[in-house]
């Protein structure tokens, strides 16, 4: 199945500042299901047939939130995201209710959760390696994302190279913490992404290493910090579920393999990759460009109080 490389994508104020606010809900707090709404009503042609689940007639997905674009609030509290959407897609196949428990990432990335019966799938912006294979059982890649490099500006830095003697910020468990220990980068971690970039954002560490989906997500409107560059990694990430829940696994790869043929991949990722804007924001300007095209110019106001 051919994947596509996220591109770097500048978040706006509305969905940063969602970030900021629900920063503090992840990491230690108990499994918590959220209330998530799809963005893309993308469906697939396929028969899986009946898949067994958890709790029948209810796909339970668990998901590490906040974590845009994959999945945060919006400003309502709802939970969305590129991860949402495809989950909702999965969810439609098998003809079930789509159910997003709050999950810590350690329990996500442990196999903890799916091994506990926390929830039949997790969808979190998880990348596939070879540890993890060895406590639950990966899909196929469904994003290519290598990891990325954020600074402040006020660091100067302008590669990886700028960093000794600097303190890098990590989420905790993530394959951005695991390559910057490796290197032997002064690491400050963080239990997730949000509390990373308000971090960075604050001056408590100088520069940043993540997925670039996330850190270049985030860079584009920053007034203090930057994204700096990517570092190929070839990671790709994937859906997970049960070490043993082999039927599962092969539904979610006929879904993703359908999605990919029939352009529904191609339409979730340009929502939340590839247009520059959040999917609110997008949807405000359209609004906002619906509301001119009806309101008078000048001059037709002009003609209207000459007749």
């Amino acid at each position: 199945m051919p994947m596509h490389k996220t591109a770097a994508k500048a978040v706006g104020a509305s969905a940063l500042a969602a970030l900021v606010l629900t920063a503090c809900g992840g990491g230690d707090e108990a499994d918590e299901s959220v209330e998530a709404e799809p963005q893309n009503e993308v469906t697939v042609d396929v028969d899986l047939g009946e898949v067994e689940l958890n709790n029948e007639g209810t796909l339970q997905v668990c998901s590490d939130v906040p974590y845009p674009p994959f999945e945060y609030f919006d400003e309502e509290g709802t939970v969305v995201g590129f991860d949402i959407d495809i989950a909702q897609t999965i969810a439609d196949a098998m003809g079930a209710e789509l159910e997003v428990v709050q999950t810590g990432f350690e329990g996500i990335q442990s196999g903890v959760a799916l091994d506990a019966g926390t929830c039949d799938l997790a969808i979190s912006g998880m990348t596939i390696t070879e540890e993890r294979a060895g406590n639950m059982l990966f899909s196929e890649p469904y994003l290519d994302d290598n990891l990325g490099l954020m600074a402040a500006t006020e660091a100067d830095v302008t590669s990886l190279d700028d960093l000794e003697g600097l303190t890098v910020g990590v989420q905790t468990e993530t394959t951005g913490a695991t390559y910057a220990e490796e290197n032997g980068y002064e690491v400050r971690e963080y239990t997730d992404s949000g509390l990373l970039i308000q971090g960075l954002e604050s001056g408590q560490v100088d520069a940043a290493i993540g997925n670039i989906s996330i850190l270049g997500y985030q860079a584009g409107e920053s007034d203090t910090a930057e994204f700096i560059e990517e570092i190929d990694t070839g990671e790709q990430l994937g859906i997970a579920a049960a070490s043993e829940n082999d039927q599962l696994i092969e539904a979610v790869n006929e879904v993703l393999t359908e999605l990919e043929a029939s352009g529904g991949m191609q339409e979730i990722e340009d929502r939340w990759f590839r247009e520059g804007d959040t999917p609110e924001e997008l949807d405000e300007e359209a609004a906002e460009d619906e509301a001119a095209e009806e309101e008078p110019t000048e001059e037709e106001s002009a003609d209207e109080g000459e007749n």
